[in-house]
């Protein structure tokens, strides 16, 4: 993010709000410390009143501080979709793209495919980012979102889908050896599981039931680890059994790395979407790799 322009100092100050700290907000924009508090003392000085707080281990939103930001948010986000407008008049694709993906599938078929359309546009850059934590697009001045799961509702979002893949439940064969395969969920309570999630609250399991309807399993989380890639790297290497997007786990299963472990039970199919902002035009950068994996969706290629 440019800071050699007049907003500068609003969009530090946002900064630092979200990220709770000077120090957070001089990391994200490559800048010190002591140029955040500088940035946000001139602020305060031009406004004429105290935006924040300061105490050594927080800030904290006076209440002028509060109305600022919630008018400098809105403010920003229009000025932000007023550009975004003006560069979409232009036909070539060109400029940052700033991309979020779910770790696994972000490396493994993802970045394939942008790779290809970089190839094919030079002049278009890219900042790609891989988290399997639900980011906020809008907040997070991302253009494009790549997320497995249902999407919230709300109109500051908007969304093109891309299919949906089945969940898998696989283990390494040398581990279903040792601990058996279970032949019922009931069973899966006394398997060795690796899960996905955040510390500390893993993400369960979605099945179906004897009766055909979808339940959530949650399994022993033996082992909790964030990235997905590293999840199924585990389940390869025989630490147990382990749920994720068939895509990711069919070239194991190819390879006979991998095992598909009740799959009578595995129906259960997650909607996988592309998502951006929908307060912003919706840029050349950003509709060609979204019409890209749209083709590559209606092909099988996804």
């Amino acid at each position: 993010m440019a800071l050699a322009n007049a907003f500068a100092g609003v969009e530090i100050f946002i900064a630092a709000v979200k990220a709770g700290s000077f120090t957070a907000a001089a990391a994200h924009f490559g800048i010190t410390k002591s140029a955040v508090a500088k940035s946000v003392a001139q602020l305060e000085g031009k406004l004429g009143v105290k935006l924040l707080h300061r105490t050594t281990r927080r800030l904290s939103l006076t209440p002028e501080g509060a109305a600022y930001l919630e008018q400098a948010e809105a403010a920003l986000d229009q000025l932000r979709s007023a550009e975004d407008v003006a560069r979409s008049k232009a036909s070539s694709v060109r400029g940052v793209l700033r991309v979020d993906m779910p770790a696994a599938f972000g490396r493994r078929i993802a970045m394939p495919i942008l790779m290809d359309i970089l190839r094919a546009y030079p002049d278009l850059r890219m900042e790609a980012s891989f988290s399997d934590r639900i980011i906020d697009p809008v907040e997070e001045g991302v253009d494009l979102c790549l997320r497995f799961g249902e999407l919230p509702d709300r109109t500051d979002i908007a969304a093109r889908p891309l299919g949906s893949q089945r969940l898998t439940l696989c283990a390494a064969p040398g581990y279903l050896a040792e601990a058996g395969e279970p032949t019922s969920l009931r069973d899966l309570q006394s398997h060795v599981c690796v899960l996905g999630g955040r510390p500390g609250r893993a993400a369960p399991w979605r099945f179906v039931d004897e009766d055909g309807r979808a339940t959530f399993i949650e399994p022993p989380a033996t082992h909790l680890v964030t990235d997905g890639e590293v999840v199924i790297d585990m389940a390869v290497a025989g630490f147990g059994l382990c749920q994720m997007p068939q895509s990711l786990l069919q070239p194991h299963i190819d390879r006979k790395e991998l095992v598909e472990v009740l799959p009578d039970r595995c129906r259960v199919r997650s909607p996988f979407n592309a998502v951006w902002p929908a307060t912003r035009a919706l840029l050349p950068r950003v509709r060609i790799v979204v019409d890209e994996l749209v083709r590559r969706t209606n092909a099988g290629a996804l």
